[in-house]
């Protein structure tokens, strides 16, 4: 792409034999690797400067003139005439891009905001009923030395605890993006647990978002079932014998 914007070029059509990157460029696949991504945000950043792109995906045996023309500079001779471009990278092409990253400084306030205030210097709400609740469940906590809340248990590890803001953005990774399978709404809480994390009404947050799932509402089986009680109708005459 960057040698056909040096030519001039405006319209691209492209064809690749690795299902993988054609699924990252179109958007069916997600990039996991960071490498990965930082060539998915090249490819996106020349694909701006088009007029046209497409790439297509095609199986290898169909790929062969493709593959003779990207060893060509290996193979070949040093001192033929070429009508093809080659173009030799003595390094890495650079992947990265300046952007400007913007950092949120802390989430609102929350439940977690007493308890590690109470574990960090001692402090309790005004209200006494509040303190008494910051005091009692004080000891089930634990704040590391990073200001990060962690819920405490006997048997297993320690269970990071989540903002209210960011549970809707973890339940959404477990559940639909790369890490998601579509699992049922007692299996996506365990999940969480399972993965280190911990907040309140956890069971009831995982339940109501499962089923407002679009994809498990369209392909969930069909319920077969009455949706009140049957009346049994006697009708023996016409069954009579």
């Amino acid at each position: 792409m960057d040698m056909v914007q040096k030519m001039g070029g405006k319209s691209v059509q492209m064809f690749s034999d690795s299902q993988l990157v054609v699924g990252q460029v179109v958007g069916t696949l997600e990039a996991g690797d960071p490498r990965m991504q930082e060539y998915l945000t090249q490819v996106k950043c020349l694909q701006s400067k088009l007029d046209f792109f497409t790439l297509m995906h095609i199986s290898r045996n169909r790929n062969t003139h493709s593959d003779s023309l990207a060893t060509l500079a290996t193979s070949s001779a040093q001192g033929l005439p070429r009508v093809i471009l080659v173009e030799d990278l003595m390094k890495p092409a650079k992947t990265s891009i300046d952007v400007v990253h913007i950092h949120r400084i802390r989430f609102g306030s929350s439940w977690i905001d007493p308890i590690v205030s109470f574990l960090k210097s001692d402090a309790l709400p005004e209200e006494r009923s509040e303190a008494d609740k910051v005091r009692r469940k004080a000891p089930g906590f634990w704040l590391s030395k990073d200001q990060k809340l962690y819920k405490r248990s006997f048997s297993e590890p320690y269970l990071l605890c989540v903002n209210p803001e960011a549970t809707e953005s973890l339940l959404e990774e477990l559940y639909e993006r790369i890490c998601g399978s579509y699992t049922g709404e007692r299996s996506l809480a365990h999940r969480a647990l399972t993965q280190g994390y911990w907040w309140p009404n956890m069971q009831r947050e995982a339940q109501d978002y499962a089923r407002k799932c679009d994809q498990c509402q369209i392909f969930a089986p069909n319920i077969h079932q009455s949706g009140g009680v049957l009346n049994p109708v006697s009708s023996p005459w016409s069954f009579a014998q």
